[in-house]
């Protein structure tokens, strides 16, 4: 089960998973996961990393992966706004993996305090802390990748494959191919990927699931809920 809770602007997934596979996808803020039991594999678009137990991973804003849990597994996932990095060091150290015990168990304190009533001031305060402790100058290795922060396009949800390969004056297939090797993921699972998102935004907002399901133009309510919890790992009901 997972749960899922708001501070201001900063969401935080709690999760106890015995397997799931999340699509393909990415987020536009910076993502801290940090596992307390069991394991999870992520996969990028050019590497593989795996994260143990008492082990934390920072992704960057943009960053197109998937991630495997197939064990018994306790995490939290923390999405924290771009804003609260502007200045950062950590914008120059992108996607990381943190394996130090010591650190972990510190940005998990800091972390965990944003669960308090705290101002955004007070909340950019706690991140600053983290930022220091990823990149101190000394402790135990911390394995960083080089690759720079993606982008994705801005597409029109509404027109199809075969249109918007028309309005790039590319076959249907090349268009399809040459999207995939450049974002890492299919124009069909960033449109999936975007309905899911208004998904949870609606639900936040008070919408019935029912009426979140029709709104988006999902089959029927099994479907809905079949593609809200892949990405989410989570019900509608549950979230709500």
């Amino acid at each position: 089960m997972v749960n899922y809770k708001k501070y201001l602007d900063i969401e935080i997934f709690e999760g106890e998973i015995s397997k799931h596979q999340y699509p393909w996808h990415f987020h536009d803020c910076y993502t801290f996961v940090i596992v307390e039991k069991g394991s999870i594999f992520y996969e990028l678009k050019d590497e593989n990393i795996f994260v143990g137990e008492a082990e934390a991973l920072i992704i960057e804003p943009f960053k197109v992966h998937r991630n495997i849990i197939n064990q018994h597994t306790v995490y939290k996932a923390f999405f924290l706004p771009q804003e609260y990095f502007e200045g950062s060091e950590i914008n120059k150290t992108g996607t990381q993996k943190v394996m130090d015990i010591h650190i972990v168990d510190k940005i998990a304190h800091l972390i965990n305090n944003i669960k308090l009533n705290y101002t955004k001031d007070e909340l950019k305060e706690i991140i600053s802390g983290i930022n220091e402790l990823i990149n101190q100058p000394q402790g135990a290795p911390i394995d960083k990748t080089t690759e720079s922060m993606n982008s994705l396009p801005n597409l029109n949800s509404d027109l199809s494959i075969k249109e918007l390969a028309q309005e790039a004056h590319l076959s249907k297939f090349h268009f399809q191919r040459k999207f995939k090797k450049k974002y890492g993921l299919t124009i069909g699972q960033l449109k999936q990927q975007e309905k899911t998102i208004k998904a949870k935004t609606l639900l936040e907002n008070g919408t019935l699931s029912t009426n979140a399901a029709y709104e988006l133009g999902f089959f029927d309510q099994s479907h809905f809920i079949k593609y809200f919890k892949k990405m989410w790992a989570t019900t509608p009901k549950n979230f709500m």
